[in-house]
């Protein structure tokens, strides 16, 4: 469900406590903000971005080797 919030005199906005419970957001945490076609996105950034796309597309990678894959990639590297 949407909900509404005012634009401040410095255009700050306060996000409203539940949102900001139901993210996890602290004091001084970072959000990333993106335009979008209908609107904002506004995004908590991650401590870590690697820790944070650890395991992205696992299933991807289930059952390949991936030492067999590394080899035959690194092969069409050389001319």
């Amino acid at each position: 469900m949407a909900q509404a919030v005012r634009l401040g005199k410095r255009f700050q906005l306060v996000l409203p406590k539940k949102i900001r419970q139901r993210l996890g957001l602290r004091e001084g945490d970072v959000l990333l903000i993106e335009v979008t076609r209908k609107g904002i996105l506004l995004i908590p950034k991650p401590q870590s971005y690697t820790q944070h796309l650890s395991g992205l597309h696992r299933e991807v990678w289930q059952d390949v080797n991936v030492d067999e894959y590394l080899r035959e990639e690194r092969k069409t590297w050389q001319r």
